[in-house]
């Protein structure tokens, strides 16, 4: 069983090790888009007879990184509300609240990766396929504005 150790930052508040990795990755996931849009500049910019070509597919592949990157923020932010929602008692009102949030975000990252998903097959020729991500999607996006379902 392993437990969750809250690590101090510099600006003198504790953030979970979980939080902080997916913080990171979308980060670093983020960069990769940045320099993704960088290169497209470049290679539009230059004097690559197929640059335009190049650059379409690096802005391409910088707004698949995007999703990505937003989708592990979702999943921080999800992280980030289960671990207060441990401080309450279950089935209190505040901690109900924090578990329905946890699941909203969960679903939108869903919603991210499915978005991403649809971009990745819509480049690859496949418009079914990219239907039914955007479909996926709308239907996560849905999910996480609906209140949770309690059983008794």
């Amino acid at each position: 069983m392993t437990t969750d150790v809250a690590v101090k930052e510099t600006t003198g508040t504790w953030e979970l090790p979980e939080v902080r990795r997916l913080r990171l990755d979308a980060e670093r996931v983020w960069e990769a888009a940045g320099a993704h849009r960088s290169l497209a500049v470049e290679l539009e910019t230059g004097t690559d007879p197929d640059g335009l070509y190049r650059g379409k597919l690096q802005r391409f592949l910088a707004d698949v990184a995007d999703c990505h990157a937003m989708a592990y923020q979702e999943l921080a932010a999800a992280a980030e509300a289960r671990a207060e929602a441990r401080r309450y008692p279950r089935h209190t009102q505040q901690w109900g609240r924090l578990v329905e949030e946890s699941f909203a975000a969960i679903r939108r990252a869903e919603a991210h990766h499915e978005r991403a998903a649809a971009q990745s097959a819509r480049a690859a020729g496949d418009e079914a396929a990219a239907r039914r991500h955007e479909t996926a999607a709308e239907e996560a996006d849905r999910r996480a504005l609906a209140p949770m379902k309690r059983s008794a």
